[in-house]
C-alpha cells in the first residue's frame, strides 16, 4: 500500500512537481491505482481510518467522505492544520506562515489573510486591479506568440508568474524574477520536509525581498490590503513595535512582529505562502486549458464565455479551473494532526497521529459520484460539488484556503485575456482529452498549445 499510495505523491514532488517523476508516475497511471486500491481497502475495512505507521509515526488514512469533512470542520481543534511533516516543508520558505503558527498567533494570521484574499465573495473588491493586471500580463504573452510560437509550461508559467507578482505587489514587481526564482530554489528544498536543513542565506533573501516588495506594494494589491490590515491589528500602545503612526516604521508595527516576535501578522511569510500558492494555481491555470480543447460540451460552453462575456463574472471558466484541481488535485495529500485522543466509530486514535486525505481518492470516487471521470463545470454552479464534504479542491472549514475565490476568479481573468479571439488547439502527442473517461493524472510539463 505503501508503494500505491504514499511513494508516487512523495517522489512527484509535494511542495514542488519534478518533471521527471512527473512524468513516470503519469505514465503508471499511479493516480487510478491508488484511487482503485483505496476503494479495495475501505471494501475490506471499512468507513473508519484506517491506521499506519511511517517510520515510527502515528497515521491513519482517511477512506469516508464523512470523515473528511469532520476533519476539516474540526480544525484547529482537536485536528490540527500544522504538524511536523507541514511544519518541517513550510519552515524552509515560510516559518511563520499561518498553515504551521501555533495557536497564539493563528488567529491574527488568519485574519490578516482573510481580510487580503476575502474569501466568500466571488468578485474581489479590488477586481478591477487584478483585472488590469491580468490583461496586461496576458498581452505580453499573446504578443509573445504571435509568431505561430508554441504555449508550452515554461512559456505559460513564466508569464503567469509576472501576473501574479502583479496582484500580489503591483506592476513594479513583474520583472521581479529573482524572488521567484529563489522560492523554486527553497520549494525544491522543501520537498524533503525536515530532512534537510533549511538554507537559511536564501530564505533570509527571499523573505526581505518579499519584505521590500510588500513594503512598495501599489493600492490595489494583495500585499497593500494585508499590510492594512496588519497596521490596524497593533495593538496602539504598550507594544515595542507599535511604530509612530507617520508610515515609517510599517515594518516595525506590521512586518516584523507586532505585539511579540512570535504572535505578530509577519506579512512577508503569509504574502511568501501566496507566492507559493500562486504555483499551484498556474498548474491548474495550464490544465484549464487542456480541459477547454477538449470533446465536452463544457468546454465549448466556457470558450464561448471567454471570447464574448464582459464584465468581471465568468462563472464557467471560474468553475473550469475548480474542475482542473478536482480532476488532478495540486494539493496532493491534505494533513491533519490530532491534538488529543479522538474517537471514531470503532476505532480510538492517540494525540499526534497524522490522519491523511488522498485528495484524488475523494475527487474520482465513481462509486458516489457521477462525473467523477468527467469535466462538467456545472456541479460548481448546482451546489452538487459543495455538497460533497470529499471534494475540497481549496479546502474548507477554518483553515479552507482563504483564496478559494480569489485563485479562480484572477485564473478566469487570465485566461479570459489569452484566449479571446484566438483559436486554442492542443498540439502535444496527447491529443484533446475526451468527454468522459478523462486520465487520473494529466502531466503539465508535456502539454503544448497553439493559439
Amino acid at each position: 500500500m505503501l508503494s500505491s499510495v504514499l511513494l508516487p505523491n512523495l517522489a512527484r514532488g509535494v511542495i514542488l512537481r519534478r518533471p521527471l517523476m512527473t512524468g513516470l508516475v503519469t505514465g503508471l497511471d499511479a493516480d487510478r491505482r491508488a484511487v482503485s486500491l483505496l476503494r479495495g481497502l475501505r471494501e475490506r475495512h471499512g468507513d473508519d481510518p484506517l491506521p499506519l505507521r511511517l517510520a515510527g509515526r502515528r497515521a491513519a488514512l482517511v477512506l469516508s467522505a464523512e470523515d473528511v469533512g469532520r476533519l476539516l470542520r474540526e480544525t484547529p481543534e482537536p485536528f490540527s492544520p500544522g504538524g511536523a511533516e507541514k511544519r518541517g516543508a513550510l519552515s524552509h520558505f515560510q516559518p511563520h506562515g499561518v498553515l504551521v503558527s501555533d495557536h497564539d498567533a493563528r488567529p491574527r494570521r488568519r485574519a490578516a489573510n482573510v481580510a487580503a484574499l476575502v474569501p466568500g465573495q466571488r468578485i474581489h473588491p479590488d477586481g478591477d486591479v487584478l483585472a488590469g493586471q491580468a490583461d496586461d500580463e496576458a498581452l505580453a504573452l499573446r504578443l509573445a506568440l504571435r509568431d505561430d510560437g508554441v504555449l508550452d509550461w515554461r512559456r505559460f508559467a513564466d508569464s503567469f508568474h509576472a501576473m501574479a507578482r502583479r496582484v500580489v505587489f503591483g506592476s513594479f514587481a513583474a520583472e521581479d524574477r529573482r524572488t521567484t526564482a529563489l522560492l523554486r530554489v527553497l520549494r525544491s528544498r522543501a520537498n524533503w520536509a525536515y530532512v534537510a536543513p533549511a538554507d537559511r542565506a536564501a530564505r533570509e533573501e527571499f523573505l526581505g525581498r518579499v519584505r521590500a516588495n510588500t513594503e512598495r506594494a501599489e493600492p490595489g494589491s494583495l500585499a497593500a490590503r494585508l499590510v492594512a490590515e496588519a497596521a490596524a491589528s497593533e495593538p496602539s500602545a504598550g507594544c515595542p513595535h507599535s511604530g509612530n503612526g507617520d508610515g515609517g516604521d510599517r515594518r516595525g508595527a506590521a512586518a516584523s512582529g507586532g505585539s511579540g516576535h512570535g504572535t505578530g501578522v509577519r506579512p512577508e511569510d503569509q504574502v511568501a505562502h501566496w507566492l507559493f500558492a500562486f504555483d499551484a494555481a498556474a498548474i491548474a491555470a495550464f490544465r484549464s486549458l487542456a480541459l477547454l480543447t477538449s470533446l465536452s460540451p463544457g468546454a465549448h460552453a466556457a470558450r464561448e464565455e471567454a471570447d464574448g462575456r464582459e464584465g468581471l463574472d465568468l462563472p464557467l471558466l471560474r468553475a473550469t479551473v475548480r474542475e482542473s484541481v478536482r480532476l488532478w488535485p495540486t494539493t496532493l495529500m491534505v494533513i491533519r494532526e490530532s491534538t488529543r485522543e479522538t474517537a471514531w466509530r470503532e476505532e480510538v486514535f492517540e494525540a499526534g497521529t497524522a490522519f491523511l486525505v488522498l485528495s484524488s481518492y475523494f475527487h474520482r470516487d465513481s462509486s458516489r459520484l457521477s462525473y467523477a471521470d468527467a469535466f462538467e463545470p456545472e456541479i460548481w454552479l448546482d451546489g452538487r460539488a459543495e455538497a460533497e464534504p470529499g471534494i475540497l479542491p481549496f479546502s474548507y472549514g477554518p483553515a479552507g484556503c482563504p483564496a478559494l475565490d480569489l485563485v479562480p476568479l484572477t485564473v478566469s481573468l487570465f485566461l479570459r485575456a489569452l484566449l479571446r479571439g484566438r483559436n486554442l488547439a492542443r498540439v502535444d502527442a496527447g491529443g484533446p482529452l475526451p468527454a468522459s473517461g478523462l486520465p487520473a493524472s494529466l502531466n503539465h510539463f508535456a502539454l503544448r498549445f497553439s493559439l
